[in-house]
């Protein structure tokens, strides 16, 4: 998705607000070979959707200045003049609240999972998971940060403990040691976290004797695949957190794909560390009341929303915003491919019950050749896993569609509508749960109409993001498509 990278700001743990995306503004880098893959056994349950694109991102805070590092996957030609499907960048800002980074400064590394490393003496190290999966091993080498240019050979090293998935590394200094924690196991059921220990920072690195620091989560539990985490001390209290990706698991369900959890640890003066199992209930530092408090962001007021996203790489003019109404110019490529630029924006679903809706123009005028012509809102995951709903002008019906290719679904209905040949605006609404999605419209002032109802458990699968609900326009012809009022809501 673009813009990439989102960034957000909390004082205290709690409560995030969304206040950029690191990589926006002018193309600077194609998104388009980001397709996503389909791998793993032909049980559709055990099926993985790896996307491509952005891919684990890292944020640092140096000396005045923010930096992240990402990789770009191309899961498809044409790969990198090199011949590689990783794309490695760097990012930095000295105004974080402006959303003004800058341009990627780019560096030859052909593996993912990048962090960054300051030493006492200024020197600046990347790790990363190098090497073909599931055996990977963690690399290190020395950078200068503004021109990607390495300072050093390439290092292994560790390979990990189980050798299954060693990744998402990151390097701390504490009591005059240099600690490596990294991620093991894949990204599902056997996510887990470990950690070793040098005197030198090219090692050779000492294995924790209590790993794993984070065990697998419990698989009867709520939140589980835990891992690939970062510490952090929060600074007043002095207590250790540590963040990491998971799921909310309900009966098989987990619809909002992996996200942000945290818990607490423990890190004893020449210790290792002790995290603790992730829970609902962690206990966040003291709640700071401060009644005059202002964000202090500057973006730019003449943007469009810091929420609104595009699919891979956007054709700009098909898209004209004025607050929650847009325009949209229609796209011949539909949502079930990824070769051409497809006409949607979106909003990520942010809240396990919510609901989205949006009002569409009337499609009056539309008499000839319309049933190539679709234009609505869409719950979308990636090319292969979405569900919408549009107005056929031709046949007087509003179709709802799912297709899941990774869990073999794809069902069709419609109901009869004749009012939309009479210029009426038709407003369409997606209410979801955990454990359900209902689909509805209305036409002109009519009541709501429920058009279809679906079990949540049909768009929950391994992968790696979670949804996207969105307004799109595709069709055999150039046509526009205007919406009011689009929203996505928590309930």
């Amino acid at each position: 998705m673009y813009p990439g990278l989102p960034v957000y700001a909390s004082r205290d743990l709690r409560e995030w607000k969304h206040i950029g995306n690191a990589l926006d503004g002018p193309r600077r880098m194609t998104l388009q070979q980001s397709m996503t893959k389909l791998v793993g056994p032909e049980a559709p349950d055990e099926r993985i959707a790896a996307q491509g694109g952005l891919m684990a991102p890292s944020i640092r805070y140096h000396k005045g200045t923010f930096y992240i590092v990402c990789t770009n996957v191309f899961h498809r030609p044409p790969f990198l003049p090199n011949g590689l499907e990783h794309q490695n960048f760097i990012l930095s800002t000295t105004d974080i609240w402006a959303d003004e980074w800058s341009g990627p400064v780019f560096y030859d590394f052909n593996g993912i999972d990048t962090s960054l490393f300051w030493d006492d003496d200024g020197q600046v190290y990347v790790l990363g998971a190098a090497g073909p999966a599931p055996e990977s091993k963690i690399i290190q080498f020395k950078i200068d940060l503004k021109t990607g240019t390495k300072l050093s050979e390439e290092k292994l090293l560790w390979e990990g403990i189980t050798r299954v998935f060693p990744e998402g590394p990151h390097m701390y200094k504490k009591d005059g040691w240099y600690y490596l924690l990294i991620a093991e196991g894949g990204c599902f059921a056997d996510h887990h976290s470990i950690m070793a220990r040098s005197r030198d920072i090219w090692g050779p690195y000492e294995v924790n004797p209590a790993n794993p620091v984070l065990p697998k989560a419990d698989p009867t539990g709520y939140i589980q695949y835990t891992s690939h985490g970062d510490l952090f001390q929060e600074p007043n209290t002095g207590q250790w957190y540590f963040v990491c990706l998971g799921v909310r698991k309900n009966k098989g369900r987990f619809i909002m794909g992996r996200e942000s959890v945290l818990t607490t640890a423990k890190w004893p003066e020449g210790e290792f560390p002790v995290i603790d199992p992730v829970r609902l209930d962690v206990p966040f530092p003291p709640h700071r009341q401060v009644s005059s408090f202002e964000w202090p962001v500057t973006r730019r007021p003449d943007r469009p929303h810091v929420a609104y996203l595009y699919i891979r790489d956007p054709v700009e003019e098909n898209y004209q915003y004025n607050g929650n109404n847009v325009t949209l110019t229609s796209s011949k490529a539909d949502l079930d491919q990824s070769d051409e630029p497809v006409t949607f924006t979106g909003k990520r679903q942010r809240f396990l019950n919510g609901s989205a809706s949006t009002t569409l123009e009337s499609l009056a005028e539309l008499t000839t050749a319309s049933a190539a012509f679709k234009t609505g809102l869409c719950y979308y995951k990636d090319e292969h896993r979405f569900v919408r709903v549009h107005p056929d002008m031709d046949s007087q019906e509003i179709v709802w569609e799912i297709v899941n290719k990774a869990r073999g679904i794809q069902r069709r209905t419609s109901c009869r509508e004749s009012a939309l040949g009479h210029a009426a605006n038709t407003t369409f609404g997606i209410d979801y749960t955990e454990l359900e999605f209902t689909f509805w419209y209305s036409v002109g002032t009519e009541a709501k109409r429920e058009l279809a109802r679906m079990d949540s458990l049909d768009m929950t699968g391994h992968d790696f993001v979670g949804p996207v609900i969105g307004i799109y326009a595709v069709g055999d012809k150039s046509r526009k498509a205007r919406f009011s009022n689009f929203q996505v809501e928590g309930v």
